[in-house]
């Protein structure tokens, strides 16, 4: 099955258009929340694809924020993308606002703590950048007296080497964020019953296991990290409900469904040995072979359906 197509402008056009021409104020507000739904989502999807579109989701997301300035998701992916692109005084900001989201409408814990840890990540990012204009500055004449009274006041700590970017792995018993040497290191280890599953920049969405390397779409690769996360065989409705309508928003057929686990059965020659098919009743679950584990390497800012 080929990824989800999108219209967006189709969509943004027709929602502004019954936006201007509604009357009734409530109606409005919820055209207006539908707008911004429909904003963050693109935002969402040009991230997340299998062929990321960084301007594609910052535009989308800034959207949203024009009509909804402190919505929590909206700067939460924002964020992550400034961070991204080094614009960590930006980043800052929005996990700032992200983290200010009314009771309602607020981030989930998980969210929450990644973004306090990001900002943790920015300060040090930005210290770091001002001691070295600091150090640049020395040379150059200014109030000594003054500067020193404050320079006595202000502790200043050099980071010598911070490379320590937050990276992620997990397993059946445990969800850790590691030091991006954990991260490398720990590809290296990998037992022969383990699948490892790994988002990455430069190779997308790749599955490992036995020495045999795939790499799959977006929908495909999250559809097998459900199945081999889950403690329970998944069925077609479960990947539908889950997956589909809660993580990506929008609904797919059955059919669309069994598409991609036909497509899944193509693509990966290791299938059966490491997914077992079950019978229950008049459906058919899916789950994660005895004696098979998996990692899962990714950034801490990724996120997964079960979260």
């Amino acid at each position: 099955m080929e990824e989800y197509e999108f219209f967006p402008h189709q969509e943004e056009r027709r929602l502004l258009a019954e936006w201007k021409k509604e009357k009734d104020r409530k109606r409005r507000e919820e055209i207006e929340n539908e707008l911004i739904h429909l904003y963050v989502r693109f935002g969402e999807y040009f991230k997340m694809s299998s062929n990321p579109d960084p301007k594609q989701a910052k535009m989308y997301l800034q959207k949203a924020l024009k009509r909804k300035p402190n919505h929590p998701i909206a700067n939460y992916r924002l964020a992550h993308i400034y961070y991204n692109e080094g614009r960590y005084a930006e980043a800052a900001y929005h996990f700032n606002q992200a983290l200010s989201g009314s009771m309602d409408e607020s981030l989930n814990d998980t969210q929450e703590m990644l973004s306090h840890m990001f900002l943790v990540n920015c300060g040090i990012f930005l210290a770091a950048n001002a001691l070295k204009q600091i150090e640049k500055m020395e040379a150059r004449p200014y109030d000594e007296e003054t500067v020193d009274r404050y320079r006595q006041a202000i502790f200043l700590h050099r980071i010598e080497d911070f490379h320590r970017a937050l990276y992620r792995i997990i397993t059946p018993e445990s969800d850790e964020i590691v030091t991006e040497e954990t991260y490398f290191s720990e590809q290296e280890l990998l037992s022969p019953h383990e699948v490892m599953l790994c988002i990455s920049e430069q190779d997308g969405f790749v599955v490992r296991f036995a020495g045999e390397f795939v790499k799959l779409e977006y929908q495909s690769f999250y559809v097998l990290a459900m199945i081999l996360h889950s403690e329970r065989p998944m069925t077609g409705e479960d990947i539908r409900k889950t997956l589909f309508q809660t993580f990506f928003g929008r609904d797919v057929t059955d059919a669309a469904i069994r598409k991609i686990f036909e497509r899944l059965r193509a693509r990966i020659s290791f299938w059966d040995d490491i997914i077992e098919t079950t019978r229950m009743g008049n459906k058919v679950g899916r789950s994660r072979k005895q004696g098979v584990s998996y990692r899962i390497f990714c950034r801490a800012s990724d996120m997964f359906p079960w979260e």
